[in-house]
Formats: structure tokens, C-alpha cells, sequence
């Protein structure tokens, strides 16, 4: 069964996704090399306490986990697909860095990522390929 949300039950999805959306755009800026993960953790923990949100991740205890999770965000680089917890680890200039960030507000959630490379790289570097055209919708067969 599908639920249909009302006009301000939308709008209350937004104002959470709003949230998320401006911890990952200050947590964008501080991908540069020779800055630990943790950083880019704390910046997320400002934004999402000045949106009056609340961390979706922090202290977050699967029934599997031995402990809560100890951060606003997922931190993963290279080869780490998801869930990498933000350390001390400082990225260098072309490695692949991925953030996830979580929180709740007034009762809804959301949750989003984002992928960049860390610094200057050359395309050449990337792999010299160029970025896949539009997708032109699914197609069948």
C-alpha cells in the first residue's frame, strides 16, 4: 500500500533533506588533501545541530554491531564501498573519498552521498575516459 503525504508532510521532508543537503555541501569543501577525515565529521555535526536535526548515524546500533556507530558520517575511501568511519586518516590527491550523512528532523528522515576525487587530478589520471552520455532511458532487450 502506497501512503500519500499531505502538502506539509512534504514540505517536512524537505526541510530534513535540506539539512542532509547542506552538511554534504560543507563537507564537499573540505575533501582536499592533507585533512583528516574527522574534519569533514565535525562539519557535518555543526550543520546538521544548526538545522535543529538530529544525526541519523551517531551512536546508531545494528543488532550485529559490538559497538554504536561513533560518527555523523560515513567516510569511505577507495576501495571501502560503505560505512568506513571517519579516523585520522589524511587523503591524498586522487583518491576516491565517498560521504554519507544521515539525520531526523520533526519526526522524518533522510539520508544521502556524495563521491569525489580527492585534489587536482589530471584526466589522464582518472583513467583518460570521458564521462558516458546521457542516458536515453531503460530499454528493453
Amino acid at each position: 500500500m502506497v501512503e500519500t503525504r499531505s502538502a506539509a508532510e512534504v514540505d517536512a521532508m524537505r526541510e530534513a533533506d535540506r539539512g542532509v543537503a547542506r552538511a554534504l555541501e560543507a563537507v564537499r569543501g573540505h575533501g582536499a588533501p592533507g585533512g583528516s577525515l574527522l574534519e569533514p565529521d565535525e562539519v557535518a555535526r555543526t550543520v546538521i545541530a544548526q538545522a535543529s536535526a538530529r544525526s541519523a548515524f551517531l551512536r546508531h546500533k545494528p543488532a550485529f554491531a559490538p559497538t554504536p556507530f561513533p560518527a555523523v558520517i560515513c567516510a569511505s575511501v577507495n576501495e571501502v564501498i560503505v560505512h568506513g568511519v571517519p579516523d585520522g586518516y589524511r587523503p591524498r590527491a586522487g583518491d576516491l573519498l565517498s560521504v554519507d550523512c544521515g539525520a531526523y528532523l520533526d519526526g522524518w528522515a533522510a539520508d544521502s552521498a556524495i563521491s569525489s576525487v580527492v585534489g587536482r587530478v589530471r584526466h589522464a589520471a582518472k583513467g583518460g575516459h570521458d564521462p558516458p552520455p546521457p542516458s536515453e532511458g531503460p530499454r528493453l532487450g
